[in-house]
């Protein structure tokens, strides 16, 4: 697998004023922004044909990463969440297998290469990296079966039924598949989902989705002390 897609589109008006003329993913943690931090994790592992769906700021973050990675403008960022934000990034992928990022991820190492090697592996479609351990509201919570395939992923399961979190890195092998059920929900419901309605869907439809467990260190850095953390934890690694 050499492709990688990285959704970087929205506003974070939740991080403000950090990200009131900033985008999210150039925000430093250590010597790197968050976006060039995943970059050069991806590029470590092989994976070396990125694209990066930019939006809000879209030419600061061009500007910032250069010819390193592809950009796919997405100009309706300010309507869709990230599934419609991944739905742009349909022709860069083709036909073929590739690992999708949240764009504000950032995460050690081997959370990247162990969640890599376990989908190469294994004959899953989809593969959603999980921390199975307890959640808050604002969670990306999920819920599995016995064997840790994939029942349902939203944020409004309650924390009694919740088993874990999605961290917002997922390896995808039927990719067509994909791309037809976002498009499937951007035409029919609208376009203000999250990229976990889909994924949910195609799990109910049949589709082989495995929640892949992680205990490395993560963050997904949607408010202030989530970036304070991040610092925190990776300013070393």
């Amino acid at each position: 697998m050499k492709k990688a897609v990285i959704v970087a589109a929205g506003l974070s008006s939740r991080l403000y004023p950090l990200t009131e003329k900033l985008p999210k993913g150039l925000l430093p943690v250590g010597e790197q922004s968050i976006l060039s931090r995943s970059i050069a994790i991806l590029k470590a592992n092989g994976i070396t044909d990125i694209a990066v769906v930019v939006g809000f700021r879209h030419q600061q973050i061009r500007d910032a990463l250069g010819d390193t990675v592809q950009y796919i403008l997405n100009p309706f960022y300010q309507h869709c969440n990230n599934m419609g934000s991944l739905w742009f990034a349909r022709d860069f992928v083709g036909d073929q297998p590739f690992v999708y990022l949240h764009g504000d991820l950032v995460f050690a190492p081997e959370v990247l290469a162990s969640s890599q090697e376990g989908f190469a592996s294994r004959n899953n479609d989809i593969e959603l990296v999980t921390e199975f351990n307890d959640n808050d509201e604002e969670a990306m919570k999920v819920r599995v079966d016995p064997d840790n395939y994939l029942l349902e992923s939203n944020k409004e399961i309650p924390l009694s039924q919740a088993q874990g979190e999605w961290i917002g890195m997922a390896w995808i092998r039927k990719t067509a598949v994909l791309f037809s059920r976002i498009e499937e929900i951007l035409t029919k419901e609208g376009l203000n989902y999250y990229d976990t309605h889909a994924f949910t869907a195609l799990a109910r439809a049949g589709a082989r989705v495995y929640c892949s467990p992680t205990t490395e260190p993560w963050v997904e850095v949607d408010f202030q002390q989530d970036y304070q953390l991040a610092q925190e934890l990776f300013t070393r690694i």
